[in-house]
């Protein structure tokens, strides 16, 4: 099952995009996020695991974006277990929407990888 997520983000804080649900398996295609400011602002994206809170895997860490520009990610995929979830944090005053898409896969056997 093919989805989007489209989102007018909220400034300065943390954005949970999407959580995969229980059962499912996520493969992110799509990542776009859009700067609608006249300024130049900061964005970061990450993806958090759910075996460990703290566990976040920076996708672009205070990237700074021009005035109404944008960031595309999808010559590659991420596989994002159960429970992980997107989260896009913009700097604080910023106006910004962002996309993602992915394919749900319901999960019939789990592996876990590395502690997870």
């Amino acid at each position: 099952m093919k989805h989007s997520v489209g989102k007018r983000l909220t400034a300065g804080v943390a954005n949970t995009v999407f959580t995969v649900p229980q059962g499912y398996k996520a493969e992110v295609s799509l990542l776009f996020i859009s700067n609608l400011d006249a300024n130049n602002k900061t964005t970061t994206a990450y993806w958090q695991h759910a075996h460990n809170i703290t566990h976040k895997i920076r996708i672009i860490d205070l990237y700074p974006m021009a005035s109404h520009s944008f960031l595309q990610f999808n010559n590659g995929s991420i596989i994002m277990q159960q429970g992980d979830s997107f989260v896009i944090e913009p700097q604080a005053g910023a106006t910004q929407d962002c996309i993602i898409t992915f394919d749900l896969r319901k999960e019939l056997a789990t592996f876990a990888f590395d502690g997870e």
